[in-house]
């Protein structure tokens, strides 16, 4: 069995460009305006909308209860930790 934290020898993820089963990637092989990058870009700003509907949508039908409530009780803790070490 391979031992992969010996740095020694090549780990899996660092490919040789001179392997059969070597795929390019990185800057050289980007396009900009390719049909590759404007699906990626038409996916990520129909993701990012979604989840705007999503959290403007939870805004309107949580309520805020839980909220100021939470705040004034963690307030009142240090309130009551300040007057019990000032005694």
């Amino acid at each position: 069995m391979k031992r992969w934290f010996d740095l020694k020898h090549p780990t899996p993820w660092h490919k040789n460009p001179e392997d059969e089963d070597w795929i390019g990637s990185g800057p050289e092989y980007y396009k900009k305006g390719s049909f590759h990058n404007k699906l990626g870009m038409w996916l990520m700003w129909i993701f990012f909308g979604i989840v705007i509907v999503q959290v403007l949508h939870a805004f309107t039908v949580v309520p805020f209860f839980p909220i100021p409530f939470t705040t004034l009780l963690g307030v009142g803790f240090i309130c009551y930790v300040a007057w019990r070490a000032s005694k």
